[in-house]
This record gives C-alpha cells, structure tokens and sequence, in this order.
C-alpha cells in the first residue's frame, strides 16, 4: 500500500512538472513575440509579393504642352511703293554687319546685336515697322494738304537718315511748306563719317524727284 502510494506521488509530480514546463514554454513564447513587435503596435501591412512589385508603375502628370508663340504679325503697310523702293535700296541681309554707327540687319533695320541673324519675314515686319514710323514722325510735321511725294521723300529719308531734320532747318521749312527750300535742304542729307557718300547722293536725288512725280 506504501509502494503504491509512492507510484502515485511520482505520476503526480511528473504531471505537475509538465504543466510547469508547458506553461513555461507559453509565456516564453509570449516574451519573445513581444520583444519583436511592442506591445500595442498595429501590425504593419501585409507584404506584397515580388511579382506584383514589379508591375507597379508610379504615376506622373501628364506633362503641359504649350503652344509655341505666334510670330509678330506684320503690321499694316502705309505706302507699298515706298516700301518697294527701300527693299530695292536697302537690299536683304540675314546677317548684322557694320554700318558706320551701327549694326545693321535686314532692309536697313538696326540690329539688335552684331551676331544677329534673322530670316527674310522677319525683316520685312522689321522695315514694315519702321516705316510706319517714320511716316508717323512725317505726319506729326508736314502741314495739311502736303503733296503725296514730299511726304514720300520726308518718309524715306526719316527712316534712311534718321530724325532730327525736324529741328532743324529743314523741318521749319516743312513747317512752312517752303517746298522748294524743302527739296534743297534734303540733297544736303547725303554725308556719313564726315563724308560725301555717293549712294546719299543718288537716293535724295531719288526723293527729291517724288516733289513732281510720286512713287
């Protein structure tokens, strides 16, 4: 009866002992998981599997696609055979060269720097833009009722010569519709660099013709 009282003691203790040991093993288990993740945390996203990694393309906008600019739009010509006359005189240059005081490109339009190059539209809006110009300048001097071919000549040597003739002599003559002192003081127009030019001379004598006989 002792002895088998004694079994009994040892199938006990070795249960006891296994409990310990199973219950020992789960909160080793819990430690452990708690250590890798704090507790509290939410777990993190599910993986995503390698082959749906690469078919994930990122997006971008779509780039803006802007119209290029339009080109400058030739301006309304105010006497065609004038324009025809200086296209003739001027002739076509694409590219800057030097002429006396300045870089000139074009139809004898200046340059806006010495290694310009520019198309032949281009340069006909550039002397379209500076007739009108020049014409303008003309009309705020020349008295009503001017005759068309002064206000030619005034015009073009304006735009080949520049302003200023307005200050000066020839302008009070224009004032006062002197023409005859008016065509005189336009063959004087015909210097560059001090100089008499040969080509001055023809082209006022040009303008000059315009008194009688308009383009």
């Amino acid at each position: 009866m002792a002895a088998a009282f004694s079994d009994m003691q040892v199938i006990l203790l070795a249960v006891l002992a296994l409990t310990q040991l199973i219950v020992f093993g789960l909160l080793l288990w819990r430690a452990l998981g708690l250590v890798a993740r704090p507790m509290g945390s939410a777990p993190g996203p599910a993986p995503v599997p390698l082959q749906q990694q690469s078919a994930v393309i990122p997006s971008h906008p779509a780039p803006s696609l802007q119209a290029p600019a339009p080109a400058p739009a030739v301006p309304p010509v105010v006497d065609q055979g004038l324009v025809d006359f200086i296209k003739k005189q001027e002739g076509y240059s694409a590219k800057a060269y030097w002429d006396y005081k300045q870089y000139t490109i074009g139809y004898g339009t200046k340059a806006n720097f010495a290694t310009e190059v520019i198309d032949e539209a281009e340069a006909l809006r550039r002397l379209t833009v500076e007739i009108n110009a020049a014409w303008l300048l003309v009309k705020k001097i020349i008295p009503a009722g001017t005759p068309v071919g002064i206000e030619q000549a005034l015009t073009d040597l304006t735009y080949n010569a520049g302003s200023g003739w307005e200050e000066q002599s020839l302008g009070a003559a224009v004032k006062a519709a002197k023409w005859d002192t008016v065509k005189a003081d336009i063959l004087q127009y015909n210097h560059a660099g001090g100089q008499v030019i040969a080509g001055l001379t023809k082209r006022r004598e040009a303008e000059a013709s315009w008194f009688e006989t308009p383009l």
